[in-house]
């Protein structure tokens, strides 16, 4: 599948979807664009670029990944930590790794109240994502209330996958590789990479989902030799979630075609 064809499957696939698409992918073709800019509560993906503030102050000296975070507030939701047993510590670096790949909301929240929001939202504006916004915890209700909402779009999204492009100056070449790898191991890979051939290993995808209902997002890498695709797809109004899961893996076998 070439460039032109793979823009007329997405825009085909994203016209026959029973909800609404946004999309935006990073090709060495070009780019592809869908409603790229329309902002969407986040969900889950944003754990991605909370994972790239934490790291990026770990490069400059700032905190370390190392510090011991107690658990004092677990949350549901997706994750683990929120029904585990004699458990109350654990190191900044296995919170945000929890954080994204079983998509654990205790362990976003960790990594969220040691980095803090001001320096969150200043990598963010750093890196030019100017519609997306951390104004609150993961499933915190009272903040909700408030009319507080993590808010994203899928151009915004793709600013942040360009971070780990080994040109970007916004994290180091450690923290891009660790970052890389986490979302590598991910463990929900129902969505862009549920097409990925088992058999494979030229193909890597490193993938971040969220999740709420009637909502479906994912983000992801896709490498294949030096070829490379960095894609955000953001859906919403869906009757049935599982319709929204369906359309964003038809869309992750397009760019696999593609590559």
């Amino acid at each position: 599948m070439n460039y032109i064809q793979l823009k007329q499957e997405l825009q085909r696939i994203s016209s026959d979807a029973s909800g609404a698409v946004s999309l935006y992918a990073s090709t060495p073709d070009g780019p592809i664009a869908i409603c790229p800019d329309e902002v969407q509560r986040s969900a889950s993906i944003l754990k991605v670029p909370i994972a790239m503030a934490c790291l990026a102050a770990a490069d400059r000296g700032e905190i370390d990944l190392d510090a011991q975070l107690k658990i004092e507030e677990p949350v549901g939701g997706s994750g683990v930590l929120a029904y585990m047993t004699d458990m109350d510590h654990m190191t900044l670096r296995n919170a945000l790794t929890l954080s994204i790949i079983v998509s654990d909301n205790t362990a976003a929240n960790l990594v969220i109240e040691y980095v803090g929001l001001e320096r969150i939202q200043a990598f963010f504006r750093q890196v030019g994502a100017e519609h997306s916004l951390v104004s609150r915890k993961f499933m915190d209700y009272d903040a909700l209330a408030k009319g507080l909402e993590n808010v994203a779009t899928a151009r915004d999204m793709v600013r942040f996958l360009a971070c780990l492009d080994p040109a970007s100056e916004f994290l180091s070449l450690t923290s891009k590789q660790q970052l890389k790898t986490i979302m590598r191991d991910q463990q929900l890979i129902d969505k862009l990479p549920a097409y990925q051939p088992i058999f494979d290993e030229t193909l890597i995808i490193g993938n971040k989902t969220g999740t709420l209902p009637g909502v479906e997002h994912d983000i992801a890498y896709f490498e294949k030799g030096n070829r490379r695709v960095d894609i955000a797809v953001l859906t919403s109004n869906w009757d049935y979630n599982h319709d929204g899961q369906k359309t964003i893996a038809q869309i992750g076998k397009a760019i696999i075609e593609y590559l």
